[in-house]
């Protein structure tokens, strides 16, 4: 397959080129044939390396959450995380109200506080129990301007005492079966967890007056860590977070009792403020030593084992100056320089169930591993120099054989390497799983995240013994006019 498109690229560029020549009203006969000449077009393979590589945490924002603890077939991941809440900027309780053109003192009061989570998926058993307890950070709170890694400190923010933890009481949730779910709209439904926070830390909450600015509020609340302490078997996907305030005021009246008005203030988690979502594997370095005994690689999400690429650059450009010649005279285009990468995975049936973390990323990022940590940090996008998406792509072939890849067009890569002359030995990239967020009116993408679910993708290796994974290029050189 990958043969016959190379051969069929080929066959069109001669083509082109004749109708080229034949279309010149000048220089016919002799110097046409002379200018054809020095057309070359040359199809290549070239050879890349595999390794299994484990990645120093990446420094992003994330826009969802993982929560809990699962064993695993790749070891015992466990997640928790940090985050500030928005600051409602210029809000006030009510202290006063206007009762026959005066004002009268409201003394508006907390009755109480819960934080909801509400989660879009889990991984593992959502039978088993899960234990979720909340504390309030009380040594220091996040930088906005900072991306944390999601190996950071958690001594750096929280003390863990008995002081910070404010969740009245360690709420047991079962993910399958959620209680405190709610329709967020009337097609809309989100499982949710609901955690009652303590009356001291509600009393201390409502006293915060001060909502001037962001800043202001992150020194009077610097933010809240939501972790697990019981569970080993769930692992919620949390998409949004929000803390509810309910508080009353009363107010008298000339000819009956006092008023009594209930209402409530919410507060919410956005890319407005920072959020650090942290993963621990306590056993990682051990199954990456397993791994490295397979046959076959591998990138698993969010675990940071990803599959490393090198490419001999030097040996690729001297074997195409080798192939067209050198001078001064000539140009070298890069038509087509494509990666494949064959993914090995089987559907679920009755004898092989599916299993969630051996599904496939649905995308996947080929990254210069130089450039790496700066395009999350800055979330960048993708470039034809830097880092090349390709979505999991399906190929079935005569006998209804189905086939998994990914297909990573490099020739802009290739072709700015060449014009700037960038050859550099060794050439390194890194297999990321992202998340992708597009516009909804249409394709354009507007960010890439390394990707936040639990998945393993199974690949072939370079040094597949039947597939061998290698780049496919074709290359022309012709006549550059002075």
């Amino acid at each position: 397959m990958k043969r016959n498109s190379i051969i069929n690229i080929l066959l069109l560029i001669i083509v082109v080129a004749l109708v080229s020549c034949q279309g010149e009203t000048t220089n016919a006969g002799a110097s046409a044939l002379e200018n054809e000449d020095q057309i070359r077009v040359k199809a290549d393979t070239f050879s890349v390396v595999s390794a299994l590589e484990k990645s120093s945490a990446i420094s992003f924002s994330p826009d969802s959450f993982l929560l809990g603890e699962c064993d695993t077939h790749y070891g015992t991941i466990k997640a928790d995380l940090l985050t500030q809440m928005v600051c409602p900027v210029g809000f006030e309780y009510p202290d006063s109200i206007t009762v026959a053109g005066r004002k009268v003192a409201t003394n508006p009061t907390v009755d109480s506080m819960y934080l909801y989570l509400y989660y879009e998926n889990w991984y593992g058993d959502g039978m088993a129990p899960l234990g979720i307890t909340v504390h309030e950070m009380d040594r220091a709170t996040l930088d906005y301007d900072t991306r944390y890694p999601n190996d950071t400190c958690l001594s750096t923010f929280c003390s863990l005492d008995d002081t910070t933890r404010i969740a009245e009481q360690m709420r047991i949730v079962y993910a399958q079966q959620p209680t405190d779910s709610i329709y967020m709209s009337d097609d809309y439904y989100m499982p949710c967890v609901r955690v009652k926070l303590s009356d001291a830390f509600a009393k201390r909450f409502f006293a915060i007056k001060d909502f001037s600015s962001q800043e202001a509020f992150n020194q009077l609340f610097k933010g809240l860590y939501i972790s697990t302490s019981f569970g080993g078997s769930t692992v919620l996907y949390v998409k949004e977070i929000s803390m509810a305030v309910f508080y009353h005021f009363s107010y008298p009246r000339a000819e009956s009792a006092d008023s009594v008005v209930n209402d409530l203030k919410m507060f919410y988690v956005n890319s407005e403020v920072r959020q650090i979502n942290r993963y621990i594997y306590p056993d990682r370095d051990a199954v990456l030593e397993e791994l490295n005994q397979s046959d076959m690689d591998y990138v698993i999400s969010p675990a940071n084992i990803y599959t490393r690429l090198s490419v001999d650059v030097d040996s690729v450009f001297n074997r195409i100056t080798q192939q067209l010649g050198e001078s001064d005279d000539y140009r070298v285009y890069m038509n087509r320089a494509n990666l494949t990468v064959d993914v090995l995975y089987e559907e679920s049936s009755s004898e092989r169930p599916r299993d969630q973390w051996d599904l496939p990323a649905a995308q996947m990022l080929l990254i210069r591993e130089d450039k790496m940590d700066r395009f999350f940090t800055k979330n960048e996008l993708p470039s034809d120099t830097v880092a090349v998406l390709s979505s999991l792509s399906t190929n079935v072939d005569s006998l209804s054989n189905v086939s998994y890849y990914y297909s990573f067009d490099l020739s802009g890569l290739f072709t700015h390497l060449l014009r700037t002359q960038q050859q550099q030995g060794q050439l390194h990239f890194m297999l990321v799983p992202v998340s992708v967020q597009t516009a909804s009116s249409s394709s354009t993408i507007l960010s890439v995240r390394p990707l936040q679910t639990i998945s393993a993708t199974h690949i072939r290796s370079a040094e597949d013994t039947d597939y061998p994974m290698d780049i496919e290029m074709l290359y022309s050189g012709f006549n550059n006019p002075r």
